[in-house]
């Protein structure tokens, strides 16, 4: 007689590897997003500085490029000054449909406000899909404090995601000479940190947009996931 199993011992073994897959896929998907994240942001950053650099060589003196205050204007002007170092998809500008409709969530589940109605910001997509919009406020006091003039939100899945600060919204602020993410070390740029706006226990009107430096320098999305990480310390929740 030859030996097999039997027909009852196939579907349990069966529902194991489905329990089990149940329980692990999640993670692994997971963990495949935000490792994809990391990824796009990393190359995100990068083409900006790179064309904001670019741009710099044409003309250093960044506060002659603004004959006026006005921030709509401006955030025009600082696009078109960086416009051909970049690979441009759609050129939005201040109409809407270009942006993800509805609120921006904070990393705590909070409404933030509706960028797509908002009309002083630059909007545009990258050709790998990357929607990104542009502010200039060269007076914004909170900005020059820190030698800034502006900043640049990134949406790096366009309208896929689930349009959240610290999960697919990330914040750069723009200095005379350079682009810095928000969150740096040791930087409170907008009088927010990574341990004031990202966490997600604490309830914050600005939660998530600190994330951005975080995700860059520690290359992983683990404040997802626990909420005792400092640059001085825990930098992966395991």
């Amino acid at each position: 007689m030859k030996k097999a199993f039997t027909l009852a011992e196939v579907l349990i073994t069966l529902g194991i590897i489905g329990v089990v897959a149940a329980l692990t896929m999640p993670v692994l998907i997971q963990n495949h997003k935000e490792k994809t994240t990391v990824a796009r942001l990393k190359k995100t950053y990068s083409v900006l500085s790179n064309a904001y650099m670019l741009a710099l060589n044409e003309n250093p003196d960044v506060t002659s490029w603004f004959p006026s205050d006005e921030i709509s204007e401006n955030s025009k002007i600082f696009f078109d000054k960086i416009k051909p170092y970049l690979k441009i998809q759609k050129e939005c500008g201040f109409e809407k449909g270009c942006l993800t409709s509805g609120y921006v969530k904070t990393l705590d589940g909070r409404n933030y406000t509706i960028y797509d109605e908002r009309d002083d910001e630059y909007r545009f997509i990258l050709s790998d899909g990357t929607t990104l919009w542009f502010y200039i406020s060269i007076n914004d006091l909170d900005l020059v404090n820190e030698n800034g003039i502006g900043n640049i939100k990134v949406d790096i899945d366009g309208k896929k995601g689930p349009y959240t600060f610290g999960k697919d919204v990330f914040l750069f602020y723009i200095t005379t000479n350079k682009i810095v993410p928000y969150g740096t070390q040791n930087t409170t740029i907008n009088s927010v940190s990574f341990d004031y706006a990202c966490n997600k226990s604490k309830t914050t009107d600005v939660n998530g947009i600190a994330c951005t430096a975080w995700v860059l320098y520690n290359e992983n999305m683990d404040y997802l996931h626990c909420n005792d990480l400092s640059w001085s310390g825990k930098v992966r929740c395991k």
